[in-house]
């Protein structure tokens, strides 16, 4: 989301991203000529990265800071504190700052300085007001939105399932997520055992990685269905699997907006997910696609099999899903809804600001 941001703000924005340590983002960054700056710090923690940033604000010229979750928050408005420079925050998720007293205040303390905090759903929005007791006035709700070229369906790309033993004729149920315990990937892996019985050639594919890889392996093992599961881990030809794809799933236990249903639906794939976070905001239940209690292991399999069995159905579903991005969950509204936040943040500040106005950059 980051850089797709960053890639299409047009003309009179020149971003820069900061990145606490070399990986991902800065070659992504790199390799689309968006400037990085590092971050991290060296051994002071906190104080180090607060220094590095007011290094990077000054060297770069920046007008406008964006902050995402809570960590880089809670830098960026003492940052924001000590320049006058406008602070947006994002939140993406409802993890690390609800447990905690401490945090919750930092989380309020933020909110009542920066000059816009964007939640990525309604439902994260009344989250974050609820828990950290910041006003619903303060928060306002920007979904994620992507970039619709080359989103539509694929052909299936038979060598890719050969590459991994599946059958070309196989039916495929797909997730894109870490493997955390949030999001479900244990339920949908008990779900496809019902699922089997009832379309035998169905296979299921899971990409990401994480912690939980061998607990996932092991359960299918312990259910028979070790050969039907396929955790193909991090991939970079995610749209290519889509296009393998005849149903895709998110039993999320906890969500923002993930991009990849976005992903899956602009690619013509009905979902089946949970009721959870910003889920029920896009997908329309049995409009769409279908909505499922979370650790609801048999209605899961219910509505995946309904699909897999009556591809009218799904055909049907996936048309609806695509043309819902369409009309509200692209990249082009995303970011217009952000430029207009940061032209605000800046017409804000020109006040306050402590150091001397510059071209505008985020």
């Amino acid at each position: 989301m980051l850089l797709d941001l960053a890639e299409n703000l047009g003309p009179g924005w020149e971003p820069v991203v900061g990145v606490m340590k070399a990986g991902w983002l800065q070659s992504q960054a790199a390799l689309a000529g968006i400037p990085c700056a590092m971050v991290r710090g060296n051994g002071l923690g906190d104080l180090d990265v607060l220094e590095r940033l007011l290094e990077t604000v000054e060297t770069h010229e920046i007008d406008v800071i964006h902050a995402h979750e809570f960590y880089m928050s809670t830098i960026g408005a003492l940052v924001s504190v000590v320049t006058g420079i406008p602070l947006v925050v994002t939140v993406h998720g409802k993890s690390y700052y609800p447990d905690k007293l401490r945090r919750r205040v930092a989380c309020r303390m933020v909110a009542a300085g920066a000059a816009t905090v964007v939640a990525v759903s309604q439902d994260l929005r009344s989250f974050f007001c609820r828990t950290t007791g910041t006003s619903l006035d303060r928060v306002r709700v920007i979904y994620n939105g992507i970039d619709l070229r080359d989103s539509r369906h694929r052909l299936r790309n038979v060598e890719l399932l050969d590459s991994v033993g599946i059958p070309r004729q196989a039916q495929i149920v797909g997730t894109v997520g870490s493997l955390y315990p949030v999001k479900g990937h244990l339920d949908l892996i008990r779900a496809a055992r019902t699922i089997v019985m009832q379309r035998p050639t169905t296979h299921v594919v899971i990409l990401g990685r994480g912690a939980l890889h061998d607990a996932l392996t092991a359960e299918a093992e312990a259910l028979g269905i070790r050969d039907r599961i396929h955790l193909l881990g991090y991939r970079q030809d995610v749209k290519e699997w889509l296009g393998a794809m005849d149903v895709f799933t998110m039993p999320s236990l906890s969500e923002g907006l993930p991009l990849s249903l976005l992903e899956a639906m602009a690619a013509g794939l009905p979902p089946v997910v949970t009721e959870v976070g910003g889920m029920p905001e896009v997908v329309r239940d049995r409009e769409t696609g279908f909505i499922v209690p979370p650790r609801n292991v048999e209605s899961l399999a219910n509505r995946i099999s309904l699909l897999l069995g009556n591809p009218a159905l799904a055909t049907r579903m996936g048309v609806a899903a695509r043309d819902r991005i369409v009309d509200r969950f692209t990249l082009d509204q995303m970011v217009a809804a952000y430029r207009d936040v940061y032209c605000h943040a800046v017409e804000r500040s020109v006040t306050k600001r402590r150091i001397p106005e510059r071209r505008g950059e985020t």
